[in-house]
């Protein structure tokens, strides 16, 4: 449009404004979703502290070889505290960290005193306890 249009219909000056602050407000809008979807994994980042839905994280059952190590924490051996599994809600049961070599899941009970004694996972609702020497 010339100067001669804009001066006969005042009204599209109001109207360009307008548009302007539209697209303006448009990409606010569109900053902020990117940057929401950019930091997504780390707004949306949940855990489960106990062993509710953890898979049974063992190679091999300890039970039946009940002399030998079962795992190294924390640059210790655990072996069998004893033979028989402890039936335990697994709500009960939290997850404290994980095996020297990453991928045994141990977990301790809350009213637990020897932190020195850990649980593993062997199945639904049935823990092993592992103990230091």
């Amino acid at each position: 449009m010339n100067e001669e249009s804009i001066d006969r219909f005042p009204s599209a000056k109001w109207a360009y404004g307008l548009i302007s602050v539209f697209l303006l407000g448009m990409l606010i809008v569109a900053l902020t979703v990117w940057l929401d979807m950019k930091n997504r994994p780390n707004l949306e980042k949940t855990s489960e502290p106990t062993a509710v839905g953890s898979n049974v994280t063992l190679r091999f059952d300890p039970r039946q070889n009940p002399g030998h190590e079962v795992l190294q924490w924390k640059n210790q051996p655990y072996f069998l505290q004893n033979n028989e599994p402890v039936k335990l809600r697994e709500f009960e049961a939290l997850k404290v960290a994980k095996d020297d070599s990453g991928k045994v899941e141990l977990y301790q009970v809350e009213k637990r005193s020897d932190q020195r004694m850990v649980l593993v996972k062997i199945g639904v609702d049935e823990f092993l306890w592992l103990t230091q020497r």
